[in-house]
């Protein structure tokens, strides 16, 4: 047992366990998280958490302060649960998520269906499906958003649904062109829906403020052109502000801040960072930026369980930071950093009176721990950590490591050092990820300290393009996919590595996921002389296919094809171009072994895209290995995908890198 000091008499306690003497199971790091997306209840009586039984993922209900009662177990043959939310000390809601489901209307396969379930823990009946008038249910592929909460109603939510203007005929499998969102009123007790305000068939959005009011609306017309329109103490809307959503820049109302009398609203403005700027509902211009960093990008943002209100922003700043707006949450955010150096301190849950919190801490050595803190008397103590099996002893060191590109642009990476290995001429693999508009940072990653703890230093580059640096930084990479400069940025993180000794240059693998896993594919066909082999798990192989499939789900102009033409650049519907970055289309270059695994239920990237890769390496009389994984898709949901992945990585790994 560890004992901290704190400021003002709080101490934290935490079990730390003894040094391991050789390299944990494959299980102890491809196991589902223990505990993720606690919740706890408006009374602080009980915490809701999704946990593996069985390896899949399940919602489970605790008693806090009472850890010898069993917890409730809510569980269903084929949904996926993603989050958690109490709606009041009865009703947990809970957010799943049903693959290869086909719309009734249409005959027709969706990428997947997202539903919304009410659970009553006090045994009133089964699990409730929202939104369960047929006719909404039917139409709509997600049904799990809560857009807003009813102070003077804690047994209803807001919720927001497609629904058509005109009846179409009973037998008709055509789908109306007339769809408009509208917002309902939704019953937690029985899962019916009514229609509160009705949108057009322009409208994407709708934002509920703190009282249970709709605050704002938005529409965008067919050149993508989004405007906000506002309602201040009248039925009446007004425009509020209109954004081009076809600049590529991030413009997302999130909601109202904490007094309600302004919206949130994620964007750039005039800056290069990222902030959360308000605009006041009854005003006719931006306000004062409720965050803004000077460095970095907001990375997301925190809400209010029992308002809905924004009351605070994460960033990364290498770990992950957090910043509030109320003075309370502010005061006891930097209480625990003090307490807790260099770690990360992230606040996930607060009951309604914000007496008991849950509070995240972590570091690259020390996975996730969930923590209950009391306000009053400042007690702090463990619930649960995410990889109980795992102790600091078997996790690699991991530091920042940046470098310059070969244009001197500054790229900030991560490296993992195996344990107990000097920093010397070490069998290394490259782990981009994937995104590509996501990050990498300080903490705990179970992949890449998998990797270390079997003798492998593993560097995690931010090339251009990833999130968090500004949006000059984003649009350096536009154009940028394949045989660019974002490959570059990889490729001369593996040069930095090699003239810093810490590589063997005949030892480098590239691995990755999804855009990462296209990555190991283009370092593997681009630069083929750099590495020894090169994993691949769903990533794509030709580029083409990524307009392809956003333009069959969205359509033609829709906000995703535009997104994907400006990172694919002027030339996104060149097809010379396209197959210039494709890996599939340049097999014969390859020349070091290539391992696919793909899950053949991924609707993200389909399973055809390894298809293609692996026909073509076997036509051009190269060694590929394709490894498909039954019952799973492309976010690894199941355990027993993630221990799969890391075996065939390991043995992969060993037969060409060593260890």
């Amino acid at each position: 047992m560890r004992i901290i000091g704190f400021a003002a008499g709080v101490a934290v306690s935490f079990l730390v366990g003894s040094s391991a003497e050789a390299a944990p199971p494959v299980e102890a790091f491809g196991s589902l998280p223990a505990m993720s997306h606690p919740h706890l209840s408006p009374d602080g009586k009980h915490l809701a958490a999704i946990e593996p039984v069985n390896g899949h993922p399940d919602i489970l209900v605790f008693e806090v302060g009472n850890p010898a009662a069993k917890p409730q177990a809510f569980t269903g043959v084929n949904w996926f649960p993603i989050d958690v939310k109490w709606v009041n000390n009865d009703r947990v809601m809970g957010f799943l998520k049903i693959e290869r489901m086909v719309n009734e209307r249409t005959g027709r396969q969706v990428r997947e269906y997202v539903r919304a379930v009410s659970i009553s823990i006090s045994g009133k009946g089964e699990p409730v499906l929202m939104m369960n008038n047929k006719r909404l249910v039917d139409i709509n592929n997600g049904t799990a958003q809560v857009v807003g909460l009813d102070p003077q109603d804690p047994n209803s939510i807001f919720m927001e649904a497609w629904d058509w203007n005109k009846e179409m005929p009973t037998d008709s499998k055509l789908i109306s062109p007339e769809a408009e969102l509208n917002l309902y009123r939704v019953s937690v007790d029985d899962g019916k829906a009514d229609l509160v305000e009705e949108g057009t068939t322009k409208t994407i959005d709708w934002i509920v403020d703190t009282q249970g009011h709709a605050a704002a609306r938005l529409d965008q017309d067919l050149d993508l052109q989004t405007t906000v329109y506002v309602r201040d103490g009248s039925r009446s809307w007004r425009s509020a502000f209109t954004y081009d959503s076809s600049a590529g820049t991030e413009n997302v109302v999130l909601g109202t801040t904490a007094d309600g009398g302004s919206l949130a609203v994620l964007r750039y403005g005039s800056r290069d960072i990222k902030g959360i700027d308000t605009y006041p509902v009854s005003g006719s211009a931006f306000g004062p930026a409720l965050f803004a960093d000077a460095t970095y990008d907001v990375d997301s943002y925190v809400q209010d369980d029992w308002t809905n209100g924004i009351v605070g922003a994460r960033y990364y700043a290498d770990k992950l930071e957090s910043s509030y707006s109320d003075p309370k949450l502010q005061a006891i955010q930097k209480a625990l950093e003090k307490a807790l150096p260099g770690e990360t301190v992230d606040i996930v849950s607060w009951d309604q009176a914000r007496e008991h919190f849950i509070v995240r801490t972590e570091s690259p050595r020390e996975p996730s721990t969930y923590n209950l803190f009391t306000h009053t008397g400042g007690q702090f103590t463990a619930l649960a950590t995410e990889y109980p099996n795992l102790q600091p002893a078997d996790l690699g060191d991991m530091k920042p490591y940046s470098y310059a590109a070969s244009d001197g642009r500054t790229i900030h990476a991560y490296l993992t050092l195996p344990p107990g290995k000097p920093a010397k001429n070490l069998p290394t693999v490259i782990f981009p990820h994937g995104g590509p508009e996501i990050r990498d940072g300080l903490g705990f990653d179970w992949w890449a300290q998998f990797m270390a703890s079997r003798g492998y230093a593993v560097l995690q580059p931010n090339f251009r393009g990833s999130s968090g640096y500004g949006w000059n930084f984003t649009k350096a990479s536009f154009g940028q996919w394949g045989t660019g400069k974002m490959q570059g940025d990889i490729t001369d993180g593996v040069k930095k590595l090699i003239a810093d000794g810490i590589a063997d240059p005949k030892r480098i693998c590239i691995v990755g996921a999804a855009y990462g896993g296209y990555a190991a594919l283009a370092g593997a066909t681009f630069t083929p002389d750099l590495y020894a082999c090169a994993v691949s798990f769903a990533g794509l192989a030709d580029a083409g296919s990524v307009l392809g499939n956003a333009t069959k789900y969205t359509g033609k102009d829709s906000e995703a094809v535009n997104y994907w033409r400006s990172r694919l650049g002027t030339s996104a519907t060149d097809a010379v171009y396209l197959a210039s970055i494709s890996p599939a289309r340049h097999a014969g270059d390859v020349k070091v072994p290539i391992l696919l695994i793909h899950c053949k239920n991924d609707l993200t990237v389909p399973i055809d895209q390894s298809v293609l890769e692996e026909g073509a390496l076997k036509n051009a009389g190269k060694n590929v290995q394709f490894v498909q994984i039954d019952g799973d898709d492309h976010y690894m949901t199941i355990a027993a995908t993630r221990i799969e992945v890391l075996k065939q990585t390991e043995a992969f790994l060993k037969a060409h890198i060593g260890n």
